[in-house]
């Protein structure tokens, strides 16, 4: 399988939902997603899981605002009362993959949209930076490993906090297995992080840790 050759060593497995209440501080991982609603689930679970204990959250994405609070109070989280302890942000970005490969200016703004919010919110210890890219075609997969080597791994690594950035992927077993295009850009992303959860259709999924 070739997203499995990735030079990491796995640690674990274990569900999702699981995996996401006991991952340990400072990680990164990655999400790669089949079903929106079941990526929705993981990640509200893992803010819940912040909040719960007082951990200050930032949830980042295209989404509005609005519509995310809603989601969110669906999904148990309590929006108003952790908002106003400051427990709880929720920061848009503008979607910026429209085109087959994005511009280095775009990507450096994308970096400030993103990095904003640890700043001002001095160091949140979660976050959730949903997918603002497509990855539909090799010119946009190398512009989102650009984004990840040169932006997230360079500015957002050294910052405390743990972190799950999401992709989407339309059938996640025949992609593992895919030894072009798609697989090496999973496999470079593995490279990148210290987790991955491959989330399936709902409830069936697989975490580990990556050391």
């Amino acid at each position: 399988m070739a997203i499995l050759q990735a030079k990491k060593t796995m640690q674990f497995f274990d569900q999702p939902l699981s995996f996401v209440k006991k991952v340990r501080h400072g990680k990164h991982i990655v999400l790669f997603y089949e079903e929106p609603e079941y990526a929705r689930i993981i990640l509200f679970e893992f803010l819940k899981s912040g909040l719960n204990q007082k951990e200050r959250c930032i949830y980042i994405s295209e989404e509005e605002p609005e519509s995310v609070k809603r989601e969110m109070s669906d999904a148990g989280i309590n929006i108003e009362q952790s908002m106003k302890n400051e427990l709880l942000f929720l920061h848009q970005v503008p979607n910026l993959s429209g085109n087959a490969r994005i511009a280095p200016d775009a990507l450096e703004r994308l970096s400030q949209f993103a990095l904003h919010p640890w700043t001002k919110y001095d160091h949140p210890d979660r976050v959730v930076l949903r997918c603002i890219f497509k990855v539909d075609s090799r010119e946009q997969m190398l512009s989102n490993l650009e984004w990840e080597r040169d932006y997230r791994v360079r500015d957002l690594k050294r910052l405390r906090g743990t972190m799950i950035c999401t992709y989407p992927v339309n059938n996640i077993i025949p992609t593992i297995s895919d030894s072009g295009d798609n697989g090496e850009w999973m496999s470079n992303l593995l490279e990148l992080y210290d987790g991955v959860i491959f989330a399936r259709r709902f409830w069936k999924g697989v975490a580990f840790a990556l050391e």
